[in-house]
């Protein structure tokens, strides 16, 4: 028998073909782009995520001229079932109960604390600069804003202010939130890496948020994780207007088809 009989690569994370109105999906469904509007800009992950499992964006491109910007987390229901999308996630999906999401800005992940990756152990951990997750190891530097992106003018709300975090991992990466030109690198800026991942307490989910290479949370508790698949839900909202998905395992080549 060939190798394949030993090795199994994991079929590469997409966006489900279920979505806003006004979203546009490329690239295999690992790019979304809201192509008018600021709203009908929700998304899923095709499949439901694992516990442990980390669903990474980047943000690529960016329209001014709105108020607000992304936001992200996760859905008990079911894109399959081709439900009524509301325009926005906040508050049309969390109304619902079945949904539990936030806005992607320094001021509202600021509401919680920040932590690292070892306390999420042993779903999720962190050695050897690598990040230990439930569907395979990735290294760190994956988690980082993108080093080579052009600083972006935009930010989501007037909300969003510099502040001093340490870092997920060390003190030595405690300036992973700084661009290669020295500025800081809000949420909502091109080239910021956005993660969404949950795990489990005591019988019941805990969500929890990758900013840049620092995680925050848990963003909510109490998640019923028995009563469905969690898939992962995006609002390319307000100023936000394309994001790429970016693999933490499987075909790597999906990353590198940037145009």
């Amino acid at each position: 028998m060939g190798n394949d009989s030993f090795f199994s690569i994991p079929a590469p994370v997409t966006f489900h073909e279920y979505h806003g109105r006004n979203i546009i999906l490329s690239e295999n469904n690992t790019v979304a782009y809201r192509k008018s509007g600021y709203a009908y800009g929700i998304t899923f992950s095709k499949e439901p995520l694992l516990p442990g499992e980390i669903f990474l964006l980047e943000i690529e491109k960016f329209e001014h001229g709105w108020i607000g910007n992304l936001r992200c987390g996760l859905t008990q229901e079911n894109p399959s079932t081709n439900f009524d999308l509301p325009q926005y996630a906040l508050p049309g999906l969390v109304e619902g109960g079945q949904s539990w999401i936030l806005p992607v800005s320094t001021a509202d992940i600021n509401l919680f604390d920040q932590t690292y990756i070892n306390k999420l152990y042993p779903t999720i951990y962190e050695s050897n600069n690598h990040i230990h997750t439930s569907k395979g190891s990735i290294p760190t530097s994956v988690l980082l804003p993108s080093r080579h992106k052009m600083p972006s003018l935009c930010y989501s709300d007037g909300e969003d202010s510099v502040h001093s975090m340490s870092s997920l991992f060390s003190e030595e990466s405690a300036d992973e939130n700084y661009n290669e030109n020295g500025e800081y690198m809000y949420p909502a800026d091109v080239g910021s890496r956005i993660g969404v991942t949950y795990v489990i307490r005591d019988n019941l989910a805990e969500m929890y948020i990758l900013l840049n290479g620092h995680v925050f949370g848990p963003c909510a508790t109490g998640i019923p994780y028995k009563s469905g698949p969690i898939y992962a839900v995006i609002d390319l909202y307000g100023t936000t207007k394309q994001v790429r998905i970016i693999q933490t395992f499987g075909n790597s080549n999906l990353n590198d088809n940037k145009q």
